[in-house]
């Protein structure tokens, strides 16, 4: 295979370029949601020959790949990008080795007036070349069977053929007078395009060059979209975006052979075509049946029988075949999936975001406009989430104090506003781009002001219709609103975002992201400073582009946390309605100037594994794992730590001096347990540590004979009460500490060969004895063994933020002198060999909250830290944000600690396997407490990146 050539060659012509550049992408650092999936639709899909590896190009700004039996996320290909449209992709392709990811799309424009297709190492995500000097955008990409030529075809300018075996271009077309969105290659050495000019092309494609052999204006529609050639390569089906239409034509004349049978599809379109190994035509799109989009599957050699397979509520936008018989799907939701040979559903990846296009008018504010309810993919009632207090919830109607969006008022007429491009305000047409189209309308309380959320804006217009102003949108406006008191407005945006901007200009003031699953979310400036909730926190990052010719890195917010998690900030904004001014007034709040270092001069370590594959499976206990990690702002790699299961295992100083771009190669050699494992790898230099590069691996290996338990527990629990200052006083902590340690002594010879507990409970909970507990718990703790922190009483925030628990003797007017800092929490549990589970159930404030309530500032940061990979806890809180925590003499305990226990002494095993998983438990605490409190305290867990499920418990 020639593409075998490429290998030599791209190193050869690593550094080179096809032409000079211009300018280079933008230096400074660019937000960007990260939650492991797409954000934005998925444009194209593509396959390895073997259909292990899937390739997913969205207009989020990444390629994804994937392994397609496991739905693991295996890389995220990040090619420089831009503001607004630069870096969006439209096109992707995968070389059939697997090796190569091609992808191209709006890429390369914004500083080389030109694009380009960046050709990435599948394997190791790094940017190895980009063809250079293409006059559009790349919308399509196609690599020939034999893995010797790719094709791309633009949005003008036509076709462009280059030869893998050196990168040189061999041919193009540019008689096109359209847009062209469809390639592909058969088996004999033709290449098929398709183009909005009408036409279908073919072509002969060799090393001497290309030649037309003919050309055909098509039957069934005007705008020909996508093409497949049969495995036999004697038919060529192609689908329309402007019909509900497909068309078979013989691929070596382009004559009509005939169409398929359509019966009932009459919306929409089957622009999507491909065939699948075993001859049978697909054909999906935009059609919308009762069931959704479904993909029309025609009988092998007969386009007359077929059957609809289900794919989901979402427009179908890629179909790729897979050598098994079944056949892979992109979606816009953004969804992608796979049909197994029967029609049956394989694995699916959905999106974690939320779906605002039941929103337009189901988008609710309150007066002040920091308290939003919105409705999500037709789920009955509607999530309400408020700024201050950070309580995210879901309920059954809004609040009579929220208001929906006025659409109309008096003087006031706008019509084609819902999903139009021209609109007219009073009979006067409202000024857009060409094919901007509208999908939200809100009308400000005082009549004098609209405004309007399109495809690509939010606008804001007189009441004469004259523009105001125009902000960006990062996707489509689904819905828009203005608050009551006129000061802000909320647009509800296709990336999963909510977003207020300034009334008066149009200025960005917060984003808020919720993660799909309804409990996860993530708060931010535009600057970046942040709150969020436990595990919310790397739903942000920065992208930070290292030139043309490189690959971009990301760095979650989680990273930056000291500097950039800034709650205080955030609560100042709305009532500032400008970020510098809230920062102003949180530092003044501080006692001091205090302002986020440039990302670049804090950039940590970027680490990667090299070996072992993820998804691999491993024989024998003793690996070598080799990986790459570098330093991108040049400071000395001053630490690597391998974890396997989120436990240390090795640790190494190898000061290593920094190299900017240049990685530094290691191999570390490991003993892994006979299971299977998640192996992670972090490094370390002066800002801190790297996000983990993590790879799952199976044991298989013979299966070890049942054996006695060999791991110890050891308890450390806590619980003050008894306060010295009587107005601090709670009734139950001692109780539920002893609870806890006597549930979990019940498992000696069960799941551990050993429970070693050490309670200390009101007036033993002093500072200088909860001190020396930790000190025990993390001397006593080995890398086998476990470890459990439990810890209840009253905790408070500083006014700088810090955390402090109170033991029974503290005194808050000298907090700093008795009061527990967190930080002493955090070395323990950072240098605890074995697993950590961290249980936590604190308070604040004293006397006003009465005697039955506890909670405290903002434990969401506390839990963010300790479950970061670099500490590497499962942290359980009883409540989340500044929730308070209850407990009642109807209980006898805490509400979080009865639902605790019930779990762990068998009532989370819902399924009665007779062991109790961290993630059961979690489960099992969340619904219980809801139940006792009435839905008044949500308990929450932050688990780090680098652990999967395990039992703690059994009976």
């Amino acid at each position: 295979m020639r593409l075998r050539v490429l290998v030599l060659t791209l190193l050869v012509l690593l550094f080179a370029c096809t032409h000079a550049a211009a300018a280079t992408p933008p230096a400074e650092p660019i937000l960007r949601i990260e939650t492991g999936m797409h954000t934005a639709l998925i444009k194209r899909i593509a396959v390895d020959a073997l259909g292990r590896y899937l390739a997913t190009a969205s207009d989020d700004k990444t390629c994804r790949v994937w392994d397609i039996k496991t739905g693991e996320q295996l890389r995220v290909l990040r090619p420089p990008i831009g503001h607004e449209y630069e870096g969006r992709l439209y096109s992707v392709a995968m070389s059939p080795d697997g090796r190569y990811v091609f992808c191209g799309g709006w890429s390369g424009y914004g500083w080389d007036k030109a694009h380009s297709v960046y050709i990435f190492d599948r394997e190791t995500g790094q940017l190895v070349r980009r063809l250079t000097g293409l006059p559009s955008v790349v919308n399509h990409l196609a690599v020939s069977r034999d893995g010797a030529y790719l094709a791309a075809v633009m949005g003008e300018d036509g076709l462009r053929v280059w030869r893998l075996s050196d990168l040189a271009l061999i041919g193009q077309d540019r008689d096109y007078k359209g847009e062209s969105y469809g390639a592909a290659f058969d088996g004999k050495g033709h290449l098929a395009t398709a183009c909005y000019d009408g036409a279908v092309r073919l072509y002969r494609v060799a090393d001497t060059g290309l030649t037309l052999l003919a050309k055909t204006q098509t039957q069934g529609g005007a705008r020909p979209f996508s093409l497949a050639f049969s495995p036999d390569g004697s038919q060529l089906a192609v689908g329309f975006t402007d019909t509900p239409a497909v068309t078979v034509l013989d691929a070596e004349t382009l004559g009509l052979l005939g169409a398929p049978n359509l019966a009932g599809v009459d919306n929409g379109n089957l622009a999507t075509v491909a065939f699948a190994v075993d001859g049978a035509l697909l054909a999906a799109g935009r059609w919308v049946t009762d069931r959704g989009c479904p993909i029309r599957s025609f009988k092998p050699s007969d386009y007359v029988q077929y059957r609809d397979l289900d794919t989901g509520k979402s427009a179908v936008v890629a179909l790729c075949p897979l050598p098994d018989g079944g056949v892979a799907y992109g979606t816009v939701a953004p969804r992608w999936g796979v049909l197994r040979p029967d029609g049956s559903f394989g694995m699916t990846r959905s999106p974690a975001i939320q779906d605002y296009r039941s929103s337009v008018r189901a988008f609710y504010l309150d007066r002040t406009g920091e308290t939003v309810g919105y409705a999500v993919g037709g789920r009955k009632g509607v999530y309400r989430f408020a700024l201050p207090g950070r309580d995210l919830r879901h309920i059954d109607a809004v609040t009579p104090d929220m208001a929906a969006p006025r659409t109309q008022a008096a003087g006031l007429t706008v019509a084609g506003w819902e999903g139009g491009r021209t609109l007219t305000l009073n009979g006067q047409p409202l000024k857009m781009k060409d094919f901007e189209t509208s999908f939200s309308l809100a009308i400000a309380p005082d009549n004098r002001r609209l405004i309007l959320g399109t495809s690509w804006n939010v606008r804001a217009y007189g009441a004469d219709g004259a523009p105001l102003w125009q902000t960006p949108a990062p996707d489509t406006v689904w819905a828009v609103g203005v608050s009551g008191d006129g000061r802000m407005v909320v647009a509800a945006m296709g990336d999963g975002s909510i977003r207020w901007y300034r009334l008066e200009d149009g200025r960005e003031l917060l984003a808020y992201f919720p993660n799909a699953d309804g409990k996860r979310w993530v708060l931010w400036t535009p600057t970046g400073y942040y709150d969020a909730s436990p595990g919310g926190e790397d739903m942000i990052g920065w992208n930070v582009n290292n030139g043309p010719d490189h690959a971009a890195d990301f760095f979650p917010a989680s990273r930056f946390r000291e500097a950039f998690h800034r709650p205080d900030v955030v609560d100042m904004v709305p009532r500032a309605l400008d970020e510098d001014r809230a920062l102003a007034a949180a530092n003044v709040a501080r006692g001091g100037d205090v302002r986020a270092p440039s990302v670049l001069t804090a950039r940590p370590p970027v680490v990667e594994i090299l070996s072992p594959a993820p998804g691999g499976g491993f024989a024998a206990p003793d690996m070598a794992v080799k990986y790459a990690v570098r330093s991108p702002g040049g400071e000395d790699i001053t630490a690597v730590r391998v974890l396997v299961d989120g436990a240390r295992v090795l640790e190494q100083r190898p000061n290593l001096a920094g190299r900017g771009l240049e990685p530094s190669v290691l191999t570390s050699n490991v003993a892994l347990p006979e299971r299977d494992v998640v192996l992670s790898v972090v490094a370390e230099n002066k800002n801190g540590p790297s996000a983990p590069a993590t790879v799952k691996l199976k044991w298989t290996g013979r299966a070890a004979a049942p054996a006695a338990p060999a791991s110890k527990l050891y308890v450390l629990a806590i619980g003050a009460g008894a306060y010295a200052d009587k107005s601090l006083s709670l009734t139950y902590p001692a109780k539920d500490a002893q609870d806890f340690a006597a549930a979990m002594a019940l498992q000696k010879g069960k799941l551990y060969s050993d429970v070693v507990v050490r309670t200390l409970t009101d007036e033993a909970a002093t500072k200088e004895a909860i001190l020396n507990g930790l000190d025990w718990i993390e001397r006593q703790t080995t890398q086998h063994d476990v470890a459990m922190i439990f810890l209840a009483g009253h905790g408070v925030n500083d006014k700088n933020g810090d955390y402090y628990f109170l033991p029974t003797t503290v005194e808050l007017e000298k907090l700093r002198a008795s009061g527990l800092p967190f930080m002493e929490v955090q070395k323990t549990i950072r240098n605890i060999a074995g697993k950590t589970l961290f249980f936590v159930d604190t308070c604040h404030s004293g006397s006003i909250m009465g005697a039955s309530r506890r909670g405290m500032t903002d434990v969401n940061g506390v839990i963010n830290e300790l479950s970061s990979a670099g500490n590497g806890a499962i942290v359980f809180a009883a409540s989340t944000g500044r929730q308070y925590s209850l407990e009642k003499p109807d209980w006898q305990n805490g509400a979080f600690t009865k639902a605790l226990v019930e779990g762990v002494l068998g009532k989370a095993d819902v399924k009665r396997t007779g062991r109790v998983t961290f993630k059961m438990l979690d489960l099992y605490i969340s619904e219980r407490v809801k139940e006792l409190t009435g839905g008044e305290q949500t308990p929450t867990t932050g688990v780090p990146g680098t652990v999967e499920d395990f039992p703690i418990a059994a009976y």
